[in-house]
């Protein structure tokens, strides 16, 4: 990792370095992560919009050694950790007998709150039958790092924090000026519900008195202020936030199912942000915490049937956020939607390019068929009336960046100083020739020219519909003619390029100097969904998926293990994403193959048995099922895509689908209650 302005390597500080904490509480904007049940670590606190408003959090029962013996997560943003004086040693042998019977038990009561801050109630039980006296003491600090810096990006900022100690609070005050001259504050308040017997910055310690049989409580929060904004005391209470999208409950007819879908609806909802154009879903935990346009759209297009604000605020406020002008040091391009945007202070002196940066090749197309699919699911074209202005700027950025070639209509990424690769496969090596070999840049991804063809096709045809229907004559640069006319040639191309007769498949990519790279990859499943594979090469690709090499039997690999790339332990070479398998099931849906999309549901959902939380990871490894299966060691969870493959799975099960006349299901599968398809709303058969 840089230590300076240079490279900044997004994909690399996820895989090194930094270690993934094993449990996140998030609420919108907020999260609070730790390296255990009762550490914080060096990586660990409470963030709100990239900034660090808790590094330390200790609490110690003084003379007492409590050890965590159990941990609830009560809800995305809560949890319960309960400690007592019983632990391993308990079973050990000794000269002396060691107790087995416990008498004090302590529950640790932790949420987070957006926008607010994060709320915790030391409840201390007292199991015996005689009053105990109890010293307990809770220690913190604040230190208003920016995200980047705990994730290992190197910077010169020198922060001084004023700190104020009350009767029972002490606030943290940082200021800084951004890149525009502009000042502005960051606030902690640590807040106590009782006076301390004795408080400092660092340290609060109160004397308890607590009778037999009872349980003596001792709630405490951390406000957050930004902007300028104080965070003033109030007890130590924290306010709950109005969910900011609803989805509604699935029944399956397997409880375990059920479980996964409850808690995939609360993953998102806590993964959601309101913005000024509605809500937005934020990538995901742990430090990813913000919007990000692939994992955004993708998410939306995964619960397009079930979440409808949630599609429509993601559309209106990318729409709003779209690029305007060139900037080289942003990648920002008229019409192109952003990859990531940051709002901590380092942004906010241009530290890091991300105010936004616009670092990606599939966002802009991967907007305009989710502006085509939302308007099937409404049954009207209103929102593309609202949106017209940026439909027509996406297509046209679609098809500028398809005429930076001169001999073939792809698109292409190249090296933008930021990241290694401008698609979803974003590590450094997660692009491979089949003898292992690293492919070189530019280059057209497989699933990219598919997001492509659709998008300049369905986004002309809406475009025409707006004129015939509405009057809404809207600018382009080019006749809509021009931009089907591309999206078939890109369609002809990637069939004649990148099909490999010797391996029945496509190609993951094609190399600036017109090499294919010949790896067989879950990417070709992404053409699928889009329809962009002719129908007399989709029994040999889908089969690939459906009982082929990359069937893990867990979900969809991300590469074959006949290759030399393949790891079963990959972020992007042998890994099974859940988010890269709905696509994979939707597509194989969208071709007929209904009873492979639907193994490849319940290979994924039967996974949820054997992992923590009922709860769907980014990714888990590549092995067989011959064996459970095992989560990679830096996944990040909960996550918003992955949070959103349940609902999708459901769909291609079902083979749902909308068009003007209404939503329809076209299979009934065996492994899902017929009921479960309500969720799609009135469903025709």
């Amino acid at each position: 990792m840089p230590r300076s302005r240079g490279r900044i390597d997004v994909a690399e500080v996820r895989e090194g370095g930094v270690q993934m904490p094993l449990e996140t509480l998030v609420d919108g904007y907020s999260f609070f992560v730790g390296t255990d049940a009762t550490t914080l670590g060096p990586e660990g606190g409470l963030y709100h919009r990239d900034t660090r408003h808790l590094s330390s959090l200790a609490v110690d029962v003084v003379g007492a050694t409590v050890t965590p013996i159990g941990e609830t997560l009560d809800a995305a943003n809560a949890r319960t950790v309960t400690l007592a004086t019983a632990g391993p040693s308990v079973n050990e042998m000794h000269d002396q007998n060691v107790p087995k019977h416990t008498e004090l038990v302590v529950e640790r009561r932790q949420s987070v709150h957006e926008g607010a801050g994060y709320a915790e109630t030391v409840a201390l039980s007292n199991h015996s039958a005689s009053p105990t006296s109890l010293t307990v003491r809770v220690r913190f600090a604040v230190d208003f790092a920016d995200l980047f810096e705990v994730r290992g990006f190197g910077s010169d900022v020198d922060r001084t924090v004023r700190t104020s100690v009350g009767d029972r609070s002490v606030t943290f005050r940082y200021d800084f000026e951004t890149a525009d001259g502009e000042r502005v504050s960051r606030t902690s308040l640590v807040s106590f519900a009782a006076i301390p017997d004795d408080l400092s910055s660092t340290t609060a310690t109160f004397s308890l008195r607590v009778g037999p049989q009872e349980t003596a409580e001792l709630p405490f929060a951390v406000r957050v202020g930004e902007s300028g904004e104080s965070a003033e005391a109030s007890g130590a209470s924290l306010p709950t936030r109005t969910p900011p999208v609803s989805i509604p409950a699935v029944e399956t007819g397997d409880p375990q199912y059920d479980a996964v879908f409850e808690r995939a609806a609360a993953d998102l909802t806590a993964l959601t942000t309101e913005t000024p154009q509605g809500p937005v879903p934020l990538a995901g935990t742990p430090w990813f915490v913000t919007p990000f346009g692939r994992d955004a759209l993708l998410t939306a297009h995964q619960t397009v049937g079930v979440a409808p604000e949630l599609v429509e605020g993601t559309l209106r406020y990318f729409a709003a956020h779209r690029g305007r002008d060139d900037v080289a040091s942003t990648g920002e391009q008229p019409g192109k939607l952003f990859h990531e945007i940051r709002h901590g202070e380092l942004a906010a002196r241009n530290r890091v390019p991300h105010t936004p940066y616009f670092g990606t090749v599939d966002a802009t197309p991967l907007w305009v068929t989710l502006l085509a699919e939302a308007c099937r699911w409404r049954g009207d074209d209103s929102l593309a009336t609202e949106l017209a202005d940026a439909l027509a700027d996406a297509l046209a950025w679609i098809l500028r960046t398809s005429d930076d070639t001169t001999d073939d209509p792809f698109l292409y990424y190249g090296d933008d100083g930021v990241l290694d690769h401008n698609a979803w496969k974003d590590t450094a090596d997660s692009v491979r020739f089949a003898d292992g070999t690293v492919a070189d840049r530019p280059l057209a991804l497989a699933e990219v020219q598919g997001y492509a063809a659709s998008a300049l096709d369905e986004g002309a045809t809406l475009l025409e519909r707006l004129a015939a229907a509405e009057g809404v004559e809207t600018e382009t640069e080019h006749p809509l003619s021009t931009y089907r006319d591309r999206a078939a040639a890109i369609e002809r191309a990637f069939d004649e390029e990148f099909w490999l007769p010797e391996r029945s498949f496509y190609g993951l990519a094609k190399q600036g100097d017109g090499r294919i790279v010949d790896a067989v990859t879950s990417n070709v499943g992404h053409c699928l969904w889009t329809g962009t594979i002719p129908e007399s090469r989709a029994d040999s690709v889908a089969s690939t998926f459906a009982d082929g090499p990359l069937s893990s039997g867990w979900g969809v690999r991300t590469m074959s293990p006949d290759d030399a790339g393949y790891s079963p332990v990959s972020y992007h070479a042998g890994g099974v994403w859940p988010h890269d398998t709905s696509l994979v099931a939707l597509g194989l849906s969208r071709y007929g193959y209904g009873d492979a999309a639907e193994r490849l549901a319940t290979d994924v959902l039967d996974a949820t048995a054997h992992l923590a939380h009922d709860r769907l990871p980014e990714l888990y490894c590549g092995f067989g099922d011959d064996r459970a299966p095992v989560e990679y060691p830096a996944a990040c969870t909960p996550q918003a895509w992955a949070a959103g493959a349940p609902f999708a799975f459901l769909r291609a099960s079902f083979d749902v689908s909308a068009d003007g006349d209404g939503v329809s299901a076209g299979r009934t599968p065996a492994r899902f209650a017929p009921r479960a398809v309500d969720v799609f709303g009135a469903v025709r058969s």
